[in-house]
């Protein structure tokens, strides 16, 4: 997206009432349901074979882990400092850099397809969610449009490796 395409939709969600509702829940909302998710869900699969818990922790860490090596490797400028906009960030902190992937995006795919593996049904809320959080990252200015893609595509593909395939 441009300067000006950023700008449009971050005024379109500064607008007070239901605008800025709207994106206040995608981007604080929705990143922390899909956290406590994540937690009841290695709830679950320590109650259901503690060796699991295993899986449940370690294919999630390797996705952060790697994707927290890569973007500091590639250090891309987050659109905000490129652009020359002000981003909406409920976290009162800008970062600077590490724009690409989005580490959001990726931990939201990832735990998708750990839930879709565990609780199906489940798994489909979050993958829903997992896009809702990617696109919070869109609109909000925080991340360019390939960061939350490849965010997403490195997490399910991780998340199908590491819960589907028979590794261990």
């Amino acid at each position: 997206m441009s300067k000006e395409q950023y700008v449009k939709v971050l005024d379109f969600f500064r607008k007070p009432g239901w605008r800025s509702f709207v994106m206040f829940f995608m981007c604080r909302f929705t990143t922390a349901l899909v956290a406590n998710v994540y937690i009841i869900l290695c709830v679950l699969a320590l109650l259901a074979n503690p060796v699991l818990l295993i899986r449940y922790v370690g294919v999630p860490l390797v996705v952060f882990v790697v994707v927290t090596i890569v973007r500091s490797i590639i250090n891309r400028e987050r659109p905000y400092e490129k652009l020359g906009f002000s981003p909406i960030n409920y976290m009162n902190k800008l970062k600077h850099g590490k724009s690409f992937p989005s580490r959001h995006s990726a931990s939201a795919a990832v735990i998708a397809v750990a839930c879709m593996s565990l609780v199906p049904w489940l798994g489909w809320i979050m993958v829903v969610l997992a896009i809702i959080v990617a696109a919070s990252r869109v609109l909000s200015g925080m991340h360019y449009i390939s960061d939350v893609v490849v965010g997403l595509a490195f997490g399910a593909i991780v998340g199908i490796i590491g819960f589907y395939l028979p590794i261990f």
